[in-house]
């Protein structure tokens, strides 16, 4: 379920005073945030079908790169966890 702010189209439309002077309406779009990395919290690289407004057009498994936790670790995490695990063993 939405939050209440996020019911309203004030959220989205905003005033914008015009060098005449006159006030118009800006309409805003709003698209997803970029997903983040749950272990380093950046910002992912995700591939093209995951980004903006063509995720409903594309496959869940387009959206995701290919390769263990995908989607929810960054490459970099992955790659030190796996360093780390082999250091281990």
């Amino acid at each position: 379920m939405p939050r209440p702010s996020e019911l309203t189209r004030g959220r989205a439309n905003r005033a914008v005073k015009t060098p005449g002077g006159r006030l118009v309406i800006h309409r805003q779009k709003f698209y997803r945030t970029p997903g983040t990395c749950a272990i380093t919290g950046k910002k992912m690289m995700l591939p093209r079908e995951a980004k903006h407004g063509r995720s409903s057009r594309a496959s869940r498994s387009s959206k995701r790169p290919n390769r263990p936790y995908g989607g929810k670790v960054s490459s970099k995490a992955v790659r030190r966890g796996i360093i780390k695990q082999t250091r281990e063993e």
